[in-house]
């Protein structure tokens, strides 16, 4: 589609007026991952891994969809027929969680406490209205806590992101994707990283490995990998 003389006007008219408006930062590229270049680099390569074997993709915690698109774009390239789960609360942490954090975990700081409130603006609509408008459409939405979710008996997943923060979630997820994931397939957690308002996924990784003689490791500082063997 060719955008005719007054078009192409039309939108340089109002991107100026943006520009010089308060409402600039609408129109200004923002970086908007929670992941560095070289982190996503990461992801990409080890959903390349993972997409070789059987079973779907995943992500639990997905807040407004950034890496949900990302992810499913490079996914567009390598294995244009894998399902992809994108399952959140879309209105941010449940309270039994944040409160363990707090009142178990030891998280009282103040800046501790600004971060157990955030993810709160969201909602389904907008995380959906996001992926149509990137041309994503192989999501199924589940805006459900990963604990109050169930997986039908013949789900499988060859990939799985997950991002849910918190200790609580961490470990319930863990539980259940475990026994789903394919040999050969991989689950990503973030957040890894040591001493840190969101070590809670650390310490819930570090204790279900053990319970299951497991090995993982963390790549490009809080990417906590796990591997089902071939």
């Amino acid at each position: 589609m060719i955008n005719s003389r007054w078009e192409i006007w039309l939108d340089g008219l109002v991107k100026r007026a943006l520009f010089w408006s308060p409402f600039r930062s609408y129109l200004l590229y923002k970086y908007r991952y929670a992941f560095t270049p070289a982190q996503l680099a990461r992801l990409t390569t080890l959903l390349t891994e993972a997409a070789v074997v059987p079973g779907d993709c995943g992500e639990i915690g997905c807040y407004r969809g950034y890496t949900t698109v990302f992810l499913n774009k490079h996914l567009d390239e390598i294995a244009p027929t894998k399902r992809y789960w994108a399952i959140d609360t879309f209105g941010g942490f449940v309270a039994s969680d944040v409160a363990h954090e707090l009142q178990i975990r030891g998280k009282q700081a103040a800046a501790d406490r600004r971060a157990l409130n955030k993810f709160t603006i969201n909602s389904r609509h907008w995380f959906e209205r996001a992926l149509r408008f990137n041309g994503v459409t192989r999501v199924t939405t589940c805006a459900t806590a990963i604990q109050d979710f169930n997986f039908s008996e013949d789900t499988q997943f060859c990939f799985v992101l997950l991002d849910v923060d918190l200790y609580l979630p961490t470990k319930a997820a863990l539980e259940k994707l475990w026994p789903r994931l394919s040999p050969g397939g991989i689950i990503v957690i973030d957040d890894c990283q040591p001493e840190h308002v969101y070590d809670g996924s650390r310490q819930a990784l570090q204790e279900f490995s053990a319970a299951q003689g497991l090995v993982f490791e963390v790549l490009e500082t809080k990417l906590g990998v796990l591997r089902r063997p071939r």
